[in-house]
């Protein structure tokens, strides 16, 4: 008899789902023996589980803690804001930027997890990803707000205290779609780097 076989009901007794308890169903756990629908039952390996037992066992992988969360914030906003910063100012073709963002991305993500010691967490991906996609065009609007400064700068020859407003090198920013590319694809590789399993 297969696994598959010990987790149906073989009573006439209706039963109902732990998690959603309008739906019938005749499916245990073949962990901890809770009845479970089809939308709560995962399929492994060994038979169907509840997601809490799947959960606890995968809870074995991710050791991080919340301060390994801000450094990884802290590591890729830095080091894409660099090279956002370094990109907006190099402003190459958009198909370069996607063959430049990819290892840019990819040395990013690994700085980052070298930093928390190679701790996973569930959420390390997507905070990663995050930070790496505001730091890219934070260092791109820094880089174009110094360019706009400097350039109102030579054209009131350095009287006064002249101030570029914010919106116009926000919409410079947001106008440059070769940064705005290389920034996908940046955060795209950060958020394969800590996917992958090595």
């Amino acid at each position: 008899m297969s696994d598959h076989d010990h987790n149906l009901e073989t009573d006439d007794e209706v039963t109902y789902c732990a998690v959603h308890p309008t739906r019938e169903t005749a499916l245990r756990c073949n962990k901890c023996g809770r009845l479970m629908c089809s939308d709560c039952a995962v399929l492994t390996p060994v038979g169907y589980r509840c997601r809490e037992c799947v959960r606890q066992h995968e809870d074995k992988f991710y050791t991080s803690n919340q301060l390994d969360y801000v450094i990884v914030a802290a590591v890729c906003a830095v080091l894409s804001g660099v090279a956002g910063y370094i990109i907006s100012a190099i402003g190459l073709f958009i198909i370069l930027m996607i063959f430049i963002g990819l290892p840019v991305g990819g040395a990013i993500g690994e700085a980052a997890l070298r930093a928390i010691r190679r701790r996973r967490g569930r959420q390390s991906a997507y905070v990663g990803a995050g930070a790496a996609a505001i730091g890219g065009f934070l260092g791109g609007l820094i880089r174009n707000y110094s360019v706009l400064s400097e350039y109102v700068n030579q054209v009131t020859g350095g009287r006064g205290a002249q101030t570029v407003p914010l919106d116009m090198a926000f919409n410079l920013t947001i106008q440059d779609i070769s940064l705005l590319v290389f920034i996908g694809v940046v955060a795209f590789a950060v958020y394969g780097r800590f996917k992958m399993r090595i």
